[in-house]
């Protein structure tokens, strides 16, 4: 689990949530310490995480821009199930700005 070590969970509601990065997180010091970025493995297991999820597979994720841990830093997680086992995920930075897209089998 990823919740308490890389993020805290700000708001959550039926098909969204709101998680606010930790900056002094030990990932941070082991992927690029000069210029620490989120690793898209960690943010996609913070949407599973959300979603109280196990991945089954993907149809496609698409990293559109580095998420840095800045101070405070903020995403919002926002899903919509197709179906019992499949669901998009957008990644949403505060001002609007896509981070990535998902389209995961759980």
């Amino acid at each position: 689990m990823l919740e308490g070590v890389l993020y805290t969970v700000v708001s959550r509601g039926q098909n969204k949530a709101t998680v606010r990065l930790i900056p002094e997180s030990p990932i941070y010091k082991a992927h690029f310490p000069d210029y620490p970025i989120t690793p898209g493995v960690t943010l996609l297991q913070i949407a599973l995480e959300l979603m109280d999820k196990k991945l089954i597979g993907a149809k496609e994720i698409k990293f559109v821009a580095p998420v840095l841990p800045g101070d405070g830093t903020e995403i919002s997680y926002e899903w919509e199930f197709k179906d019992e086992s499949s669901v998009s995920v957008i990644l949403l930075a505060q001002d609007g700005t896509q981070y990535a897209r998902m389209s995961l089998s759980v």
